[in-house]
């Protein structure tokens, strides 16, 4: 059994220039990755929620050039918790069903619900139902599509830490919850590795252990390391987040202070599970070729330990 079957890097923004997808993509084959993360946003390929056929075959074209394992992060705006704007997040979350079933993706990343604090406090189960209710036609469709949908933990971002919004999936451990409520074969989890180290920065609870909850879900892995500290306090750039050792580093593994080789050693995960490695821009300049070693290195001790 291999439990984990491919890594490999997202394709970053590409700001309506698919030539740098095919750029990427290319240096990714050369520096020996099996699989890549295509970022929707940027590609043009979908306005107002409708796909743009022209780009998409464009696309389509650039990525079937490679034999990668593929899989595609959908917008992060995505909130099938937010009612106020209820049929525009549906339709964001179903035509990224359908971008990544054009392209041959076969995961869509998509994060979970976020509501205000006192929201969530007053109205805890309903908000909980109402994004299976919006969850679920979007699961119905990835799977006409076949397509995977793979929700993610998130992280103690600036509007979490400034008291603006919240969200169950801080904890792995609830996102298994509700993902055990839907119970939906097209739905599974996205293990963020360094948002649940912030997570647990944040709320206190064993990251080890909330990661082994949530493992016979996991079908999808972001890696990169980070502190698991919250940025609590004003800094003027991401640059000066790793300066600290605080907030969503997204760094090399060893540049922050997760515990990769328990993690590996305890996981529970699904088979056909990919690693995709989410790297800021500075570390990728220096740290790709390690941390990707790094990352293919946990993923065969994930597989030795579930031989």
């Amino acid at each position: 059994m291999t439990h984990i079957v491919s890594t490999g890097f997202n394709t970053g923004i590409a700001d309506g220039d698919l030539g740098r997808v095919a750029t990427r993509l290319a240096h990714m084959v050369e520096i020996g990755c099996t699989g890549a993360e295509i970022t929707a946003v940027g590609l043009d390929a979908v306005v107002d929620c409708r796909l743009i056929l022209d780009r998409v075959a464009g696309l389509r074209k650039i990525i079937s050039t490679h034999d990668l394992n593929y899989s595609m992060h959908a917008p992060i705006a995505i909130n099938l918790m937010d009612e106020t704007h209820a049929d525009i997040m549906a339709r964001a979350a179903t035509v990224s069903m359908e971008l990544a079933a054009e392209i041959g993706a076969g995961v869509v990343v998509l994060h979970p619900g976020r509501v205000s604090p006192q929201n969530w406090v007053n109205r805890q189960d309903q908000l909980l139902q109402f994004e299976l209710e919006q969850l679920g036609p979007v699961a119905d469709r990835a799977a006409e599509l076949g397509v995977q949908i793979a929700y993610e933990n998130i992280s103690p971002n600036p509007r979490v830490i400034a008291g603006q919004e919240t969200s169950y999936s801080l904890d792995p451990r609830a996102l298994a919850d509700q993902l055990e409520r839907l119970k939906h074969p097209a739905v599974m989890a996205c293990l963020d590795i360094s948002h649940a180290q912030q997570g647990a920065g944040l709320w206190g609870f064993d990251m080890l252990e909330a990661c082994k909850v949530l493992g016979p879900w996991i079908g999808h892995i972001h890696f990169s390391d980070s502190t698991g500290l919250p940025a609590t306090f004003p800094t003027g750039s991401g640059n000066e987040q790793q300066f600290f050792g605080v907030g969503d580093m997204h760094a090399p593994q060893g540049f922050g202070r997760t515990d990769f080789a328990a993690l590996a050693a305890s996981l529970q995960l699904r088979e056909g599970t990919r690693v995709v490695i989410e790297l800021k821009s500075n570390f990728l300049a220096h740290a790709e070729q390690q941390t990707l070693a790094a990352a293919q290195s946990f993923a065969d001790a994930v597989n030795e330990a579930r031989a």
